[in-house]
């Protein structure tokens, strides 16, 4: 019986994973979003719905930039591992990655991640965006940080005792100028980012509502200022920031520090039950 009893709070500790999604409206259930949920289960990144190098943000921020060869698939997680850029340029000397979803229809739904920060002054992201809307001008883009988290704070903002979260929309009007509306929120992180795996969600509850949530808890909700009502892209990301001082060589080399890891992606849309009369 001894034996039995790991398994067995295992297994319920699975049940309440599971059962952490937010109560349905009245008439709806969820199910599965599979074009933005993975297990990482396999021995390579699943290329039907992710880009190991994002098409939407090629580059990145320098002095960091993003390689497919920094992003895999081991014991059964996503891992980013920041390294320096071999070779480096004038621009960029860190080498980073960003994971993008192939599909760029994420809309209203719950949106949920289990991820372990890496520890040093980078970013390890899960966030979602668009593209403008026209090539022309104005045009607007949108996006929504579910969770922006850096494993070592040099400078700047606290983002590993602290879950930050944002929603943005950018306008560029014709005379080229840009303008941000953001609305967001936070919640402490216990234990910190880098030093332990959470699930960090949002539920996309409609164009004007966005509930946050903190290993199945709901801890803020926040409404942009602007409806949030165009589909998006998913995308995981390290990336360096002008406000944070960048990692050095050697925590770069510092493989106990230096990577992100994803153990998996799970989202949900509501779907409208079927009642006993409409059968």
């Amino acid at each position: 019986m001894k034996q039995l009893l790991p398994i067995f709070l295992l297994t319920l500790n699975v049940l309440v994973v599971k059962a952490q999604l937010p109560e349905p409206p009245k008439g709806y259930h969820w199910e599965k979003n599979s074009e933005f949920s993975d297990e990482f289960n396999e021995a390579q990144l699943d290329n039907t719905k992710w880009y190991d190098r994002s098409p939407y943000w090629v580059h990145g921020r320098p002095p960091a930039t993003f390689r497919a060869s920094a992003v895999s698939v081991q014991n059964g997680m996503l891992q980013i591992k920041n390294q320096p850029l071999v070779p480096k340029d004038e621009k960029y000397h860190i080498a980073g990655g960003a994971v993008a979803s192939v599909s760029k229809q994420a809309l209203f739904g719950y949106y949920e991640v289990r991820m372990k920060a890496s520890g040093i002054s980078k970013s390890s992201t899960f966030w979602l965006k668009n593209m403008p809307e026209r090539p022309d001008c104005p045009r607007e883009q949108q996006e929504l940080d579910i969770v922006e988290a850096v494993g070592m704070k040099k400078r700047g903002y606290d983002f590993n005792n602290y879950m930050k979260s944002n929603s943005h929309i950018f306008r560029w009007d014709c005379d080229g100028k840009k303008t941000v509306l953001s609305e967001g929120g936070q919640c402490e992180i216990v234990p910190p980012a880098s030093e332990a795996f959470h699930n960090y969600a949002c539920w996309w509850v409609d164009e004007n509502t966005l509930k946050f949530y903190l290993d199945g808890e709901h801890k803020f909700t926040v409404h942009p200022k602007k409806p949030f009502d165009r589909p998006m892209y998913m995308h995981l990301v390290t990336e360096t920031y002008n406000w944070e001082d960048p990692p050095t060589t050697e925590e770069l080399t510092n493989d106990a520090i230096n990577t992100t890891y994803y153990d998996w992606i799970r989202s949900y849309k509501l779907v409208k039950d079927v009642s006993d009369s409409e059968d």
